[in-house]
């Protein structure tokens, strides 16, 4: 649109303002119920990814070759050779926060299996920073004689803060050993898999118990989660190039639950804008149908005084689409203001999903996706919406257009 032609179409909307305000009104509603649903889902699937890289996986893991294909039936058999060096190479990259390194292996706390995991809890608490709960002290360098479990796990053992536990455990020997640690501390992830067999217990915990300190995994957490496939394969030919045997993972090859979560809900999320969509067209059309409907002897008028049908046509679209630019505007400040206010509230209470272990607060977080759609709703949408009375109007006579 030429600057004459955006000061006609301003004009004519101003000389008929209520229906104008109805037409922008409708958009508005909608843009805010795109944006506010797709923030919600945008938080969502954000949250459950942070959840697991922060709280199990990390954005890579780095595994001795062979180990994850055996490690339910001899854990024991494969472990990352020199691990602390390899630690300190991965840590002179500054794209990396913390490397952390972990031995795992099946044991029984209390008579119930569980998995156990030997950490280096300095770097562990680095990385695992997103949780939903959190009751005693975290591990700490130093620690010795203590572990951390869900409150999820807890319960089913019966256990609470400063309780004693007796983990016993096959060594790689065969030898049958057990030992007694205190329960320090209970923080809660988002995933129940997890949070029902992670036993977390420092490193020299777990050599006391299994009579080794190899590590099976080195969790890898980068500043960012940019590239990671491509860094995934410059860090696998980096470490093949200095004699590593390793097998390096993405996070959501490993995490299927994710991605399980993500293709369910996403299926939904469509519908949910299809159907905002579907009303906002509806309810736009008929305004403008109706609005259109009174300026039927003005479009006669101009048709007499020689304006050609396509200028008239043009001038329609014009409006439709200054329409949508208005009613995306106030939809942007609307919607943006309704989420700083569900945000400084401290988010939207929601029960726990499948798969979850507990309640969670849910923000709203700024979508591409649904910022995509809505600008693609309030520029077609109140185009498309004029098209059918326009073009019936500009088919009657100029006779008809003036007796009406």
């Amino acid at each position: 649109m030429k600057a004459y032609h955006v000061t006609i179409a301003f004009k004519s909307l101003a000389a008929h303002r209520r229906k104008t305000w109805a037409i922008v009104l409708s958009i508005t509603v909608g843009i805010c119920a795109l944006v506010l649903v797709g923030g919600y889902y945008e938080y969502s699937f954000w949250g459950l990814k942070e959840s697991l890289i922060r709280s199990q996986y990390g954005h890579l893991q780095i595994y001795p070759e062979g180990y994850r294909k055996n490690r339910d039936t001899d854990p024991f058999l494969h472990e990352i050779k020199n691990h602390d060096v390899l630690i300190s190479l991965l840590e002179r990259n500054r794209d990396i926060r913390v490397a952390a390194p972990r031995s795992r292996a099946l044991a029984l706390a209390n008579g119930s299996p569980v998995e156990l995991w030997g950490v280096d809890p300095e770097r562990e608490r680095e990385l695992f920073t997103f949780f939903t709960s959190k009751r005693g002290s975290g591990l700490a360098s130093g620690d010795t004689g203590v572990c951390q479990m869900s409150p999820l796990l807890a319960d089913a053992l019966g256990l609470k803060i400063n309780d004693i536990v007796t983990l016993a455990g096959v060594r790689p020997d065969s030898q049958l050993n057990a030992i007694t640690v205190k329960v320090q501390s209970l923080m809660g992830s988002y995933a129940e898999e997890f949070d029902r067999m992670v036993v977390v217990v420092p490193s020299s915990s777990f050599l006391d118990l299994f009579g080794t300190d190899m590590v099976h995994e080195i969790a890898v957490l980068y500043r960012n989660d940019r590239d990671l496939s491509a860094r995934r394969f410059a860090l696998q030919n980096q470490l093949i190039e200095q004699g590593w045997e390793t097998d390096i993972a993405v996070w959501y090859e490993q995490a299927v639950y994710y991605s399980q979560v993500v293709e369910y809900y996403n299926g939904f999320y469509r519908i949910v804008l299809t159907v905002v969509a579907v009303i906002v067209f509806f309810i736009t059309a008929a305004t403008m149908s109706l609005s259109l409907l009174e300026r039927i002897r003005e479009f006669g008028t101009c048709l007499a005084m020689g304006t050609r049908k396509r200028t008239l046509v043009a001038q329609i679209l014009n409006e439709a689409v200054l329409t949508g630019i208005i009613g995306l505007m106030a939809g942007a400040i609307v919607s943006f203001t309704i989420a700083r206010v569900i945000n400084a509230a401290g988010g939207i209470e929601m029960p726990a999903a499948p798969g979850m272990t507990g309640s969670i607060r849910v923000f709203i977080r700024f979508s591409i996706q649904a910022a995509a759609f809505s600008l693609a709703t309030a520029l077609v949408i109140p185009a498309l919406a004029v098209m059918v009375p326009a073009r019936r109007i500009m088919s009657r006579t100029i006779v008809d257009l003036l007796n009406e």
